[in-house]
């Protein structure tokens, strides 16, 4: 385990594969993704058994949260079909399709569709990935220019906000200063959602993943480590 790769933990009943990313970090890490693609972030020089046998303690929370995400798919394997379910804030809430007019809602526990053919499946896709985006420039926006203000005494350097739809990044800070948020984050408990603009911000004042970096994430934000955890599934 000298290089980036795939190791591949044995279960009794599966194997689990999981992609090796090396660097100049301080510990070991898992991370699963919505697509159930599993992610460890390794310390350079890190002995191989050390590393075997933190993935086979870490192997029934692996199994669950892969399941759940397989219950759970993205909104590239979902179906769009009446009763499925998507998620808003944190929310849960079950699709529910209408002939009319484009338009979305979301009212009680429901996320109302009109189409003119709910039989569309491609149309009512783009319909609520316009829709998520929508709602995620009209709800961070805020949030962002809200945590921006609260770290004013740290004196920022200049910084804009965009937004792209990622699939392995819940967000990103540029050499100069633009931070980007994935338009994704709007299906997240808005505590979540606080920690990644945090983060993001941070990164203005400190850009590398260092002791520095996370003594200022500290202290802006104590338990950045839970909410990082429950984004990330964990």
């Amino acid at each position: 385990m000298k290089a980036n790769g795939t190791y591949r933990l044995q279960l009794s009943n599966r194997e689990i594969p999981i992609e090796l990313q090396y660097g100049f970090r301080k510990r070991l890490t898992l991370t699963i993704y919505p697509d159930r693609r599993v992610v460890a972030r390794v310390p350079y020089g890190l002995p191989k058994r050390q590393v075997e046998t933190y993935f086979q303690k870490k192997s029934k929370w692996l199994i669950k949260h892969l399941d759940h995400f397989e219950q759970h798919p993205p909104e590239s394997e979902k179906r769009y079909s009446e009763g499925e379910e998507f998620t808003y804030l944190g929310n849960k809430v079950k699709l529910k399709l209408i002939i009319g007019a484009t338009r979305v809602e979301i009212t009680g526990e429901n996320l109302i569709v009109r189409v003119k053919d709910p039989a569309d499946k491609d149309m009512i896709a783009r319909v609520i990935d316009r829709w998520y985006r929508k709602k995620a420039i009209e709800v961070l926006s805020p949030r962002y220019y809200e945590m921006l203000d609260r770290l004013k005494y740290l004196e920022l350097p200049e910084t804009s906000l965009r937004f792209y739809k990622m699939k392995r990044r819940w967000g990103s800070c540029s050499a100069k200063g633009m931070i980007t948020l994935n338009t994704e984050l709007i299906k997240h408990d808005p505590a979540c959602i606080d920690y990644v603009i945090l983060h993001e911000l941070c990164h203005l004042k400190v850009p590398a993943h260092n002791k520095a970096f996370y003594d200022l994430l500290e202290s802006v934000l104590p338990d950045w480590k839970t909410r990082r955890g429950k984004l990330n599934g964990r």
